[in-house]
């Protein structure tokens, strides 16, 4: 195409081609096909600039300036004789500006040249504008996607965890977990699993796992966590199954709980590396209203590991689900790493969601616990004091005993208070201090700001000023007032 022929003989042909790459392959593409169609045929140089910024240029001699601010003009104008500016408009907004310029030596731009520029630059423009639409919606996308990817697990005492999570697509699925922490350093386990793949089952998974996590926050038992999830999921998610294994790990009683809602059963590797392939009490899947659920209980023996996982881990077509849970137990007890068996199934080729959980049961030390059961006496807030002050004093704590006395003593006094029967006081050191205050009154306290006038309310108000955390929880026959401290 050199000379400059007849610039609308190929107005049509190159105009259709610019709009084609625009849809198929995106805005800067676009752009250099504008570029390269025009040189050398129309001129010896171009650039196209999307605010300020060089999208693409042909520039063999350096005509062009780096940066172009004029994004803004209304019309094609003739900057000089050799030189003509572009407007890129999509539906009458500017989103950016071609250059085109000429060698001296060639004749300068006539009116012909800018009615076939700008009609070149018509495609480009739209391709531009539905790139960056395009581009600010994937974006929005992802963010909210990445808003809904589970995180890794929170380090915590007691345990060691291993897991991996992959969507059978690049974006999320509607596969979760989740690792909880709970009153008394225990800690909630969670594996779902919503029907389906892409957008809509993404969107009901994220909704769900945050009905989880508030509920896990009121600290339920288990059985029901996964009775309220039922009730919500009717509401969020009409039509759409959600099988869900929920279990509670207690590091001190060395116990763990574990309710399912239609997921395939957790396998417990026994710290002599004997696997078993657990049954909790069947219950259907989440979602179909009018479902009694029920927790089975195990012991969560020290060195021992308990793994939850997706179906995507095991399911393989034609073979029986049973048959692939028993292969993934003898792999476990054989000694596979949970890394080298999620890596096996993800180079596989899988087409559905894999995630799997692993928790190795490490416990607390019982020699980090303390715990008395004393009467509600008078006298009961002073001698906490005392304990409190020696057993900091034995485990090497004796800088935050003044403010562990204080706050202990202070959530004894409002136990004291409102009970009849002996309340129980518990110690326990991990990377935190955290005190436990538990007696048979059902009702939980609510801080104040107490008046200059007020004498009751200080106690739990101090306990919120001096405390790092602290929170109150219903249990079976009362409620537990807790605190913790940072150990320095």
């Amino acid at each position: 195409m050199s000379g400059d022929g007849e610039p609308l003989a190929l107005l049509s042909q190159v105009s259709g081609v610019v709009r084609a790459i625009g849809e198929s392959r995106g805005p800067e593409d676009a752009t250099r096909v504008l570029c390269e169609a025009v040189v050398p045929w129309l001129a010896d140089a171009a650039a196209v600039y999307v605010d300020g910024a060089v999208w693409h240029r042909v520039d063999p001699d350096g005509r062009l300036p780096p940066r172009w601010a004029g994004d803004g003009i209304g019309e094609a104008a003739l900057l000089d004789g050799h030189l003509l500016a572009v407007p890129l408009r999509a539906y009458g907004k500017p989103v950016g500006c071609a250059l085109l310029a000429r060698d001296a030596r060639r004749p300068p731009f006539g009116e012909i040249h800018v009615l076939a520029a700008g009609q070149f630059a018509v495609p480009a423009a739209l391709a531009i504008h539905h790139g960056r639409r395009d581009r600010q919606q994937d974006e929005t996308l992802e963010t909210l996607q990445r808003g809904m990817r589970p995180g890794d697990p929170p380090d915590l005492p007691g345990l060691e965890i291993a897991y991996r999570y992959k969507p059978a697509a690049e974006r999320v699925g509607g596969d979760w977990y989740d690792v909880i922490p709970l009153p008394g350093s225990r800690v909630a386990l969670v594996v779902g699993d919503v029907m389906g793949h892409g957008l809509a089952a993404a969107a009901v998974m994220g909704q769900l796992r945050t009905a989880v996590q508030t509920l896990a926050s009121l600290d339920l038992p288990a059985e029901q966590v996964l009775h309220s999830l039922d009730e919500m999921a009717q509401r969020l998610a009409a039509q759409t199954l959600t099988t869900c294994v929920y279990c509670v790990y207690d590091p001190v009683l060395r116990r763990c709980t574990i309710a399912s809602a239609g997921h395939l059963p957790p396998i417990l590797l026994g710290s002599d590396g004997k696997a078993e392939v657990l049954s909790p009490p069947r219950c259907p899947p989440i979602g179909l209203g009018r479902t009694p659920f029920e927790t089975m209980e195990i012991a969560a023996e020290d060195g021992s590991m308990l793994v939850l996982y997706t179906d995507g881990l095991v399911e393989e077509r034609g073979q029986d689900i049973g048959l692939s849970v028993e292969s993934l137990r003898r792999r476990l007890a054989n000694g596979t790493s949970i890394e080298a068996l999620s890596d096996d199934v993800l180079s596989a080729g899988r087409t559905d969601d894999v995630t799997v959980l692993a928790i190795r049961f490490r416990g607390i030390p019982s020699e980090h616990v303390a715990q008395w059961l004393l009467e509600p006496q008078p006298t009961t807030p002073s001698r906490v004091r005392g304990l409190v002050r020696r057993t900091l004093g034995s485990w090497g704590l004796t800088s935050m005993t003044p403010v562990a006395e204080l706050l202990a003593g202070e959530l004894v006094t409002n136990a004291v208070q409102h009970t009849q029967r002996p309340i129980t006081i518990r110690l326990l050191r991990t990377d935190h201090l955290l005190c436990e205050v538990s007696d048979d009154d059902h009702r939980l306290p609510v801080v104040r700001e107490p008046g200059p006038l007020d004498e009751d309310g200080r106690g739990l108000y101090l306990v919120s000023q001096l405390a790092e955390h602290w929170g109150t929880s219903r249990v079976a026959g009362g409620k537990t007032v807790w605190f913790s401290l940072t150990i320095p």
